[in-house]
């Protein structure tokens, strides 16, 4: 279990972030968290830079979160892999954040 560290917050919970992305705002910055996997959480920038999409709308597949307006996807370092691999941003990459579970809580330096 990983301490506090200077700059983190709790997030949400690990339950919830099962079940669903979670939209979180921090200081004014929008994040989406969700589960790479049971015991391993994401956490970027909460925009699509191609159609600018709340990633929190969309839905997880393979441990990616998928945007749900043009089907991108987005691993936890926020690197993004587009449908027949042609990759047209109008804004900049999602920012990944250091995460990690403690208890039932997801924590972030953000």
């Amino acid at each position: 279990m990983k301490q506090a560290l200077p700059g983190s917050r709790v997030l949400c919970t690990r339950s919830a972030a099962l079940e669903a992305p979670q939209r979180v705002m921090c200081d004014g910055r929008a994040v989406v968290v969700w589960m790479v996997e049971d015991d391993h959480p994401a956490v970027i920038d909460d925009r699509c830079p191609h159609g600018n999409a709340r990633l929190s709308d969309g839905y997880v597949l393979y441990g990616r979160i998928v945007c749900p307006l043009h089907m991108w996807t987005f691993g936890a370092d926020g690197r993004a892999q587009a449908p027949g691999g042609r990759m047209e941003a109008a804004g900049p990459m999602p920012q990944s954040y250091e995460s990690w579970i403690s208890g039932d809580e997801v924590w972030a330096r953000i």
